[in-house]
């Protein structure tokens, strides 16, 4: 019956949903995968050269990482709303049937009161009449029935069909979510193996190839950021008056994210992380983002379509700034050429020129 299969999708629903916060949950396994390795790096300058090759590699696929995690959680949704469709769409078609059963017992009681009968237990014709157009009501009323609970079964069937090909799709994007995690940890497994044979001094200078801003210039460049934004003006009937000094909402949220963002100065990066105690560049973010209110999805590429875009000149404090085509890296802009982001791992939350990276691609303004 329809409603069996609607209750055994739902159970393949609710086990879904665990086994795929499982996959979610459960550390990265490295698989081997046949790939010709390129030459080893022989000088600290070239094991450099090597480590930015992984790291950005590494960083696309934590991003696509994060995507499939994100498709994966919309299929979820689907798939169970489409399975709580099916069981609604049931229902109805559970309640028609029982409308239909009742419509076919009183056509039947009738069916046996014939037309002659009631024309000889009429005393007039106006009952006879009567008589009549109630047998013939019947007979439509059994009609719509019959009409409606063929309609109520083949649309429970349809919802039914609709949750299973949902239910397929999400576990169809989970299987990229493992493939995905796959790739990343063969890679960083690289990425850790080469930064390993750098010197202290060398790992110190690959992270940092340009001075730090200090923590006295880091306070300077938060302060003017959350400062420069524009403030509302008030206007009254009697005369126009600047408003006392406070920021706009837009303001307030572009300042409540960059505040946010120094506050995770230091912390340490790691691919998929989203906080409070680790990042990646579009948890960061989005972290920063969700104290102003806004929420954003884990992930750069998904991020630069949020918001309106903005070109490099017109850059305001608490713009998204983005690199790659597509993006694989986003930070938190901050004004004077800066920006708080979650470079690679190994390295920290921590404030860096917009050069830091070479491939900038665009800014987007969220707030």
């Amino acid at each position: 019956m329809a409603l069996t299969r609607v209750s055994r999708l739902g159970r393949t629903v609710v086990v879904f949903l665990v086994a795929t916060g499982a996959v979610l949950a459960a550390p990265l396994v490295a698989q081997a995968a046949p790939h010709p390795e390129a030459p080893a790096p022989k000088t600290s300058q070239q094991v450099t050269v090597r480590l930015h090759e992984l790291a950005k590699a590494s960083e696309k696929l934590a991003e696509q990482l994060n995507q499939a995690q994100i498709d994966v959680r919309a299929a979820q949704r689907k798939a169970a709303e489409a399975t709580q469709a099916a069981a609604a769409a049931q229902d109805r078609a559970r309640l028609a049937q029982r409308h239909l059963a009742t419509s076919l017992a009183s056509q039947y009681k009738s069916a046996s009161f014939s037309r002659t009968a009631a024309l000889l237990a009429s005393n007039s014709t106006d009952g006879y009449l009567q008589t009549i157009q109630s047998m013939n009501l019947l007979t439509q009323h059994q009609s719509v029935v019959a009409l409606t609970a063929n309609k109520a079964i083949s649309t429970s069937e349809a919802a039914a069909a609709r949750a299973k090909a949902a239910v397929a799709e999400a576990i169809a994007k989970r299987a990229v979510i493992a493939t995905r995690q796959a790739e990343l940890a063969k890679q960083v497994a690289k990425y850790k193996a080469l930064l390993a044979t750098l010197t202290a001094a060398e790992r110190a200078k690959y992270y940092n190839p340009a001075p730090q801003p200090s923590a006295t210039m880091v306070a300077r460049v938060v302060a003017q950021a959350i400062a420069s934004r524009p403030a509302p003006v008030t206007v009254t009937l009697e005369r126009a008056l600047p408003a006392s000094p406070r920021p706009s909402s837009t303001s307030r949220g572009a300042g409540a994210a960059i505040s946010e963002a120094r506050a995770q100065l230091g912390k340490p990066y790691s691919w998929g992380g989203s906080g409070p105690n680790s990042f990646d560049c579009s948890g960061l973010t989005a972290w920063a983002w969700r104290a102003a209110g806004v929420s954003l999805p884990h992930n750069a590429a998904a991020q630069r379509g949020m918001g309106r875009s903005v070109s490099r000149g017109e850059l305001q404090p608490g713009d998204l700034v983005f690199f790659g085509s597509p993006a694989y890296h986003v930070g938190l802009y901050v004004g004077d050429g800066m920006m708080i982001h979650a470079p690679t791992t190994g390295d920290v939350v921590k404030m860096s020129p917009l050069s830091y990276m070479s491939d900038y691609s665009g800014a987007t303004r969220v707030g």
